[in-house]
């Protein structure tokens, strides 16, 4: 796998949690909830190199879509799924620690610093800096019922110029039941110092 495919899979990936994380931080219905994420760049090589891993998974055998599936996925973790048409699928559990958490979630690691805007009619705005990869970007989510969409750009230099990547993302509530996927542990960005 060459240099320029794995800083576009970590962009891809990156950007897909990014994409997501607004949901969290906005209260809704405990449970299970699917978020799909569509990604674009501006970068012709890289949008070439995304254009060319989609079709490379879309030729994939089953058995081995599956077994990459797998890697990419920890028991009890949030389930990522590959889609051919280049999509992600992340099926994530919120739990009532979560939503009572509010305001206080973000991805504040270390790595990244995450800051949502107020809730103004459903819409939520969001921004973030991360460090590895370089990277900063805003967005915003628009929240109607049990569903969701957002949208985010996101500036960054991983190929060695600036790129600009774009996520669509669609999210839904499946069920009170999280089967097997266990809620990410939290940690409030207002107790980090």
């Amino acid at each position: 796998m060459n240099q320029r495919f794995r800083l576009t899979a970590l962009a891809l990936v990156s950007a897909a949690a990014m994409a997501i994380s607004p949901a969290f931080a906005q209260t809704m219905k405990p449970g299970l909830w699917e978020s799909v994420s569509k990604t674009t760049s501006s970068d012709p090589v890289t949008a070439k190199a995304m254009a060319d891993s989609q079709k490379h998974i879309a030729n994939l055998p089953a058995a081995q879509r599956k077994e990459m599936e797998k890697s990419m996925n920890q028991p009890g973790g949030p389930a990522m799924s590959m889609n051919a048409d280049g999509s992600f699928t992340v099926k994530a559990c919120v739990s009532q620690k979560m939503i009572d958490a509010g305001a206080n979630i973000g991805l504040d690691d270390g790595n990244c610093k995450y800051k949502q805007g107020a809730n103004v009619g459903g819409t939520q705005t969001f921004s973030f800096t991360c460090a590895t990869p370089a990277s900063s970007g805003e967005g915003k989510t628009v929240y109607q019922g049990n569903e969701y969409t957002s949208t985010m750009k996101m500036t960054t230099s991983v190929t060695g110029k600036k790129d600009v990547i774009t996520t669509e993302t669609k999210g839904k509530w499946l069920g009170a039941d999280c089967g097997s996927i266990k809620p990410m542990e939290i940690k409030p960005t207002a107790a980090k110092k």
